[in-house]
């Protein structure tokens, strides 16, 4: 059963709505911009999963040293968001349970997606903390 406090897809997108324009929403997804930068909303409500991603670059761009890089950003210095490749795009994605999650964890995901386009190439950061004290 269902407890009245459980997220679901009207739920989120309504909550992005509040920080973000609503650009388009074609069935489970909604496009978003946020300061000029469109970031997309997917979810599985049968999977209980929701994705939040926003395009940095494409991925042919990407030197080793880029995904080196990538890869120790993602372990210190993105925290929940990350950085992922898919359909030869560099993307800021954050995934979470969908029923799960809480309105100020979205929140909170959205402007970490935000902050992993805006600070890639130069701090790699999703927010001001760096995870260890790294760096």
């Amino acid at each position: 059963m269902a407890k009245t406090q459980d997220m679901d897809f009207k739920k989120l997108k309504l909550v992005l709505a509040k920080e973000a324009v609503v650009i388009q929403e074609v069935g489970n997804a909604v496009e978003y911009e946020l300061n000029d930068l469109k970031i997309y909303l997917i979810t599985d409500e049968n999977a209980n999963r929701m994705r939040l991603m926003a395009g940095v670059v494409e991925s042919a761009k990407l030197s080793r040293e880029d995904l080196d890089i990538l890869m120790e950003a993602n372990y210190d210095r993105a925290l929940d968001a990350k950085y992922a490749i898919s359909d030869n795009i560099l993307w800021a994605v954050y995934v979470h349970p969908l029923r799960e999650l809480r309105e100020k964890q979205i929140i909170d995901a959205l402007y970490q997606v935000f902050a992993l386009v805006k600070n890639y190439g130069t701090t790699y950061t999703s927010t001001d903390m760096i995870f260890g004290g790294e760096n």
